[in-house]
């Protein structure tokens, strides 16, 4: 019988732990968010750079609002690339290999310290041209998985609640299947 309360509360924590960790990490981002002024239209403007300066010619940079993929462009041969049809809200921008966190502001709304634009500045691992299997870090980082895993990991990050309880239900499935207690005839 202590055996079956020991798997019991055992199960009950993993849930817990499975639950509470997602949302820890969601409630609590690494970065504050900067301010940026959107132009008339929703246009986000922005340049990337390497660590020397010298403008990025088509990088791909991505655009997400929380899981979701907004806009994916290319800089041209300045380094600049524009975004346009975006409304005020918080959302990532990734590009050779470095990401923030903005809150876009329209027009006329921003507050005073608000940049009129993006300056990001490409990680040294970027390497032009390398495929990353649609990912935005190639350098250095973990490659986002391609097909038909990279939609399940991304459904399990959209539905944490979900995904905790059908881990648990396989753990404790077969717990409560499993009848070696040897006081039951």
């Amino acid at each position: 019988m202590k055996t079956r309360k020991l798997q019991f509360l055992a199960t009950a924590l993993s849930c817990v732990g499975m639950l509470t960790s997602p949302l820890s990490l969601a409630a609590a981002p690494n970065v504050a968010p900067r301010d940026v002024v959107l132009h008339e239209g929703g246009v986000l403007l922005g340049q990337v750079v390497d660590a020397q300066g010298s403008a990025l010619i088509n990088a791909p940079v991505v655009v997400t609002s929380g899981t979701m993929e907004v806009a994916r462009v290319q800089t041209d041969r300045t380094g600049k690339f524009s975004v346009s049809g975006l409304k005020g809200g918080a959302y990532g921008v990734a590009s050779a290999g470095q990401q923030g966190v903005y809150r876009l502001w329209a027009p006329q709304t921003a507050p005073p310290a608000a940049q009129q634009g993006l300056m990001l500045v490409s990680d040294n691992n970027f390497v032009l041209g390398q495929d990353c299997g649609g990912g935005v870090d190639c350098g250095g980082g973990v490659s986002a998985p391609r097909g038909p895993l990279r939609r399940a990991a991304s459904w399990m990050a959209a539905h944490p609640i979900i995904t905790a309880g059908a881990i648990a239900a396989a753990i404790a499935i077969p717990l409560a299947v499993d009848d070696d207690d040897p006081a039951t005839p």
